[in-house]
């Protein structure tokens, strides 16, 4: 018995380090779509809602961490208008760059991270949080799902009077 046990180890050690390096991608620092990325972000900060509209498909879907469920684009470009109406001096600057990731068997995803200010117009409180994004490409070059990730702490303390 303790012969077939020290075997199996001696197979199991082998296996395990037999195995080879499996890519699963690639990561660019530039892509075009990144610059969409970016351009998306830009226009944004300005309030331009209807040019940003135009990078996602008709069938996106966005996931915030501030939110519960799925946000349809509909919801959030009125989401979008409600920021616009109740803050002001919105920035939206990057940090680091962003990374398109070309995986083998999924989207082609940018994930991005960001700094983001802004003034409360009711309370003149101004916020300043971080977020990354994931946008998952479609095969149209469209954005099909968006996942953003930020502590809406400082958001909500800006928010009391």
């Amino acid at each position: 018995m303790k012969k077939l046990v020290t075997i199996a180890l001696m197979a199991f050690s082998v296996t395990s380090f037999a195995q080879g390096v499996v890519k699963n991608g690639t990561i660019y620092k530039e892509h075009p779509y990144i610059t969409i990325v970016n351009n998306l972000n830009a226009a944004f900060a300005k309030g331009d809602t209807t040019t940003v509209i135009k990078y996602y498909a008709d069938t996106a879907a966005f996931y915030d961490s501030s939110a519960p469920k799925k946000i349809t684009l509909a919801q959030a470009r009125a989401d979008w208008q409600r920021l616009f109406a109740n803050w002001d001096q919105i920035t939206i600057k990057a940090m680091g760059y962003p990374d398109g990731l070309e995986y083998t068997s999924d989207p082609f995803t940018v994930q991005s991270w960001w700094v983001i200010t802004g003034v409360y117009k009711k309370t003149k409180k101004p916020v300043k949080f971080y977020e990354v994004i994931f946008d998952l490409f479609n095969k149209d070059g469209k954005i099909a799902v968006e996942s953003s990730y930020y502590d809406t702490s400082g958001i909500i303390e800006a928010m009391k009077p």
